[in-house]
């Protein structure tokens, strides 16, 4: 199976509230062959999450209304799949990285981030088996 076919199987859920990111990152990922949502808050992404049952979650952390520490929270007593996560957020320090680690967040990335860099990483878990 090539790359471009694995990507199609995959479902890739972006939840930030800069819309502007989130349709770069949704243009650049359904380039590379995956489906993508976006939703522009947590609770908006939580529908999403619930209807779809994505392989990958792309999570802004600050963002109004639910913020994505409270989807994580949240995540954890859905009667859905759990989606491997990505934390991508502007927010520094290790209690942040912490408390996203502790929620269930597979990675934590620091906004500005190279959009290569965040493919290449799909790709791997993808090769891995991750998602």
């Amino acid at each position: 199976m090539s790359e471009t076919e694995a990507a199609r199987k995959r479902m890739i859920v972006i939840c930030d509230d800069n819309a502007a990111l989130a349709a770069l990152m949704q243009h650049l990922l359904r380039k590379q062959g995956f489906s993508v949502l976006t939703a522009g808050d947590g609770s908006e992404g939580l529908d999403l999450l619930r209807a779809t049952a994505p392989d990958l979650l792309l999570l802004d952390l600050a963002m109004p209304g639910t913020d994505g520490l409270a989807v994580l929270d949240a995540l954890r007593s859905l009667e859905c799949k759990r989606p491997y996560t990505i934390v991508i957020s502007g927010q520094e320090g290790k209690d942040v990285r912490a408390r996203a680690s502790d929620l269930g967040a597979k990675e934590v990335w620091k906004k500005p981030f190279n959009a290569a860099d965040l493919i290449s990483r799909i790709g791997a878990l993808i090769a891995q088996g991750a998602i």
